[in-house]
């Protein structure tokens, strides 16, 4: 038989997998705002979501940090499935969004079913999971924008606008449509590689007396003036709090590690899970044994064929995920009191214009929950304020939003 010709041939798919890694970077972060650092995520794509049921009784109850865990293993087990390829995330205290191409979205899938046993068997806890394709988002008149902002010479961080990412999350969580995208057992088979994911490290005291999380929405429908409104909260908040240096939770004086079973659990709850007690008491003496020998090497400052130790803490402060844009700003800062009370004078100032919602949590403390592919430099670290930082301030903000009416 011939060949079709061209102009009859079905047009071949596009192929978007490298759609992501090709986006221009921005170095600033007051660009969220900014209309041009944005590009609309291809139709093909899917938003691949998580979040822990109840998760502000479980805060309640003191298990935020294992809240924090699994938001922060699906991140891993779909890095870890998608190699190569650059996918955008973020992580949300509570749970976590990514935005899969079309190639990876049963691993995203399984990733997320294997994290929901994991939820359940180690630690008694409820995860919604969820998939959604951006074409279905775009239908219902939402979008979603995608751009990259360059946190440190290994960390590239994801930015969301035009508030795809927002309706995502309340298409999973609304009873009426939640069935609609909700990733059912049995739909692929479940396995997730969550190598990586790390949690050894002890609470981090903040240095000024205060660990803030910060979040708001600016509730401006024009573009631009919304742009305008965000890069005016960048600005206003170092102001108030200073250089990013100056207020960044994560000081490495302060870094400790821990040897604490119940703390360390976290970790062997989820890369130990399958392997019985024996199994996960070894996996925790082996991670000891681990964390001893990361003290000795940073102690003494030495330097391997691959890392300088001496250095690592410094590199993980810079590797640290603090301040994101997904829809809407959020923010964990080392501040006092008087500092997070100019800070809330000015937000309820614009509050009151109905300008912006807002959310505000403090504590003496941050929390950490790592991802390490590599110490020498690919290693990630997302940072929450303890006590239920960011999912916290997420509850003051609904609450806000319902007293516009």
């Amino acid at each position: 038989m011939g060949k079709i010709p061209a102009t009859l041939a079905a047009p071949a798919r596009m192929d978007t997998t490298s759609f992501y890694a090709n986006l221009p970077l921005r170095t600033e972060f007051s660009d969220v705002g900014l209309a041009e650092s944005y590009t609309p995520l291809p139709d093909s794509w899917h938003v691949a979501m998580c979040d822990v049921r109840n998760s502000t009784a479980a805060v309640e109850a003191g298990r935020y940090k294992s809240v924090n865990t699994l938001g922060a293993a699906v991140i891993t087990g779909m890095l870890n499935a998608a190699g190569d390829t650059d996918i955008p995330f973020v992580f949300e205290g509570d749970g976590a969004m990514l935005c899969v191409p079309p190639q990876l979205l049963d691993a995203a899938r399984a990733v997320l079913l294997r994290t929901r046993e994991l939820a359940q068997k180690s630690f008694g806890l409820d995860l919604r999971i969820a998939t959604l394709p951006v074409a279905r988002i775009r239908e219902a008149g939402s979008d979603i924008l995608v751009g990259r902002f360059r946190v440190s010479e290994h960390y590239v961080q994801a930015m969301f606008a035009g508030g795809g990412m927002a309706f995502a999350d309340r298409y999973m969580k609304d009873p009426a449509t939640a069935a609609l995208c909700r990733v059912e057992d049995g739909s692929v088979a479940s396995e997730g590689n969550f190598d990586g994911l790390e949690c050894r490290w002890q609470d981090i005291p903040s240095r000024h007396g205060e660990t803030v999380s910060v979040m708001v929405k600016v509730l401006v429908e024009d573009r631009e003036e919304a742009g305008r409104l965000y890069r005016e909260l960048v600005a206003r908040v170092r102001e108030i709090y200073g250089a990013d240096d100056a207020c960044h939770p994560v000081w490495p004086p302060n870094l400790s590690f821990t040897f604490s079973g119940r703390r360390l659990g976290n970790e062997v709850g989820v890369r130990a899970a399958d392997r019985g007690a024996w199994g996960r008491w070894l996996y925790l003496t082996r991670t000891r044994a681990i964390v001893l020998l990361g003290w000795f090497l940073m102690r003494f400052g030495i330097r391997t064929a691959r890392t300088d130790w001496g250095r690592y803490k410094t590199v993980l402060a810079r590797n640290s995920d603090v301040r994101k844009f997904n829809d809407c700003y959020r923010q964990v800062l080392a501040g006092n009191a008087r500092q997070r009370q100019e800070l809330t004078a000015w937000l309820e100032e614009r509050f009151a214009r109905r300008e912006l919602v807002y959310g505000v949590h403090a504590a003496d403390r941050a929390q950490m929950t790592c991802l390490v592919f590599d110490y020498s430099g690919r290693h990630l670290h997302f940072i929450d304020g303890a006590e239920g930082g960011l999912s916290m301030a997420a509850k003051a903000l609904k609450e806000r939003v319902a007293k516009l009416g």
